[in-house]
């Protein structure tokens, strides 16, 4: 297998998966930024639509146009770190590429350097893959807090006002 030109194919896989991986993170990521956009939108036409600023559902459009503009904010660092990973796995495999053929030629002079250009590549990959998770972590909950405080503002209203009441139809 050593001797075969295209063994180093089979070693492709991983940065090939890795670099997927980015990819389909990367995907969903916009998608959320998207909706943490259109989200600030919202928030910001019932902040500007509004007749008394004091209102608690005034408050709690600006609490969530803060925390949407702030997951935007943090949704795009996400993605420049996944674009850096997969970025970096292209780069891993192609050294890699470049140093196999090398070698097949029996060119060693760059050996070491492909080798260590490939690891270097793969390692930043990984990191880059990891921060972006890491940030999305964060990111989720921000999310979760913020559907809390909806859920506690609702209750808190509906706990001061009562339901009209709807007499049954026949």
């Amino acid at each position: 297998m050593i001797n075969s030109p295209f063994a180093v194919l089979s070693f492709l896989a991983a940065p090939a998966i890795l670099t997927n991986a980015c990819t389909l993170l990367a995907l969903g990521t916009s998608n959320r930024l998207a909706r943490a956009a259109d989200r600030a939108r919202a928030s910001a036409q019932d902040i500007i639509k509004a007749s008394n600023p004091d209102d608690p559902i005034v408050r709690l459009h600006r609490i969530d146009f803060q925390q949407a503009t702030r997951r935007a904010q943090m949704l795009v660092d996400a993605l420049r770190r996944f674009y850096f990973a997969a970025g970096c796995f292209a780069l891993g495999t192609s050294v890699a590429l470049v140093g196999a053929f090398l070698d097949y030629f029996d060119i060693r002079t760059v050996d070491r350097i492909t080798q260590v250009g490939t690891i270097l590549a793969a390692v930043a990959g990984v990191g880059g893959l990891v921060h972006g998770t890491w940030i999305l972590l964060r990111e989720t909950r921000i999310a979760l807090s913020v559907l809390a405080d909806h859920h506690a503002a609702i209750t808190q209203w509906q706990a001061t006002h009562t339901q009209p009441s709807i007499p049954p139809t026949i």
